[in-house]
């Protein structure tokens, strides 16, 4: 009798190929089917098909940030802000632990108009954590005075009790402090604060950036007078894209100041989304010749000064 050993030798060698099979045949059907889709401009079904076809490649790094890449551009198309920013996570963490997006071997065409859409999407400070997804950049220009990181400003609480309904155009900085009766932050208000200001100055899911501007706004809330905690809330509902709200709690706090340029820039966002455009106007003025000039901060620009 002949050894069976060479048998199972040849059974297990066939067997192994399928057991390491890079991504179902069914996911990479529905890979092709979102691309199909995204081209012909149909873009909510492409997000569809292409969030499907990524959670079938949930073992396969590389392939993963092929199809997150295509993913995110699709929920870019449909305008799904808080989708675009998650998938962008999703990126971030399989680059970390497994380089995919550096080399997962994308297209250039892929990683280039990606890129352009995370320059235009996701704030610079962001970005700067995870240089590899920032574009390359353009030629050196004129120098420009560099810009302020946005830290806790210094307390200049500004007057007032109550929180405007409708968002108005900046007051100006120097306004009087707190009234006798207003009371101090307690300790666990600026823990509160801290924690938000750590949660804003990362990359973070969508879900962390709620949580940031919950924290920041409860202690805005029952301290008006606080400047700090107005600014802060102010930027987390910035960074939610809750413009009415950002807008509210920036003229509570006042204007940020001319070393906080990026802050004013929030700003005038935020009052341009919710329909300040004088406002807005004024105040981007005043930022920009301290404003690191990125593709986000230009198409603002152009929208609201017509640059």
């Amino acid at each position: 009798m002949k050894p069976k050993l060479p048998i199972l030798l040849i059974l297990s060698a066939l067997a192994a190929p399928a057991a390491r099979a890079a991504v179902d045949p069914f996911y990479q059907g529905l890979l092709r089917d979102g691309q199909y889709a995204f081209d012909r401009k149909d873009f909510a079904t492409a997000s569809r098909d292409l969030r499907l076809a990524c959670f079938g490649m949930l073992d396969e790094p590389r392939p993963l940030a092929d199809c997150l890449a295509r993913l995110a551009l699709a929920q870019d198309a449909t305008g799904d802000v808080d989708g675009f920013r998650e998938t962008f996570r999703r990126l971030v963490e399989i680059e970390d632990r497994f380089k995919a997006y550096s080399q997962g071997g994308l297209t250039p065409e892929l990683r280039a108009g990606l890129e352009a859409r995370l320059a235009a999407r996701i704030p610079a400070a962001t970005l700067a954590a995870a240089p590899v997804f920032k574009p390359a950049p353009p030629a050196a220009g004129p120098a420009k005075k560099p810009a302020a990181a946005p830290a806790s400003p210094a307390p200049a609480p500004s007057a007032g009790a109550t929180r405007p309904q409708t968002p108005q155009t900046a007051q100006k900085a120097g306004t009087p402090g707190p009234s006798p009766s207003s009371k101090p932050l307690s300790d666990a208000d600026r823990q509160k604060l801290e924690q938000a200001r750590q949660l804003l100055g990362d990359q973070r899911s969508a879900k962390e950036l709620r949580q940031a501007f919950d924290l920041a706004r409860a202690v805005a809330d029952a301290h008006p007078e606080s400047k700090d905690a107005q600014l802060l809330a102010a930027e987390g509902a910035y960074r939610i894209s809750r413009w009415k709200e950002a807008a509210a709690y920036f003229q509570q706090g006042g204007d940020p100041g001319e070393d906080q340029p990026e802050r004013q820039f929030y700003m005038a966002v935020a009052l341009y989304e919710s329909g300040d455009r004088t406002g807005a106007a004024t105040l981007l003025k005043r930022a920009l010749p301290n404003l690191k000039r990125t593709p986000y901060v230009d198409g603002y620009a152009k929208k609201i000064l017509g640059q």
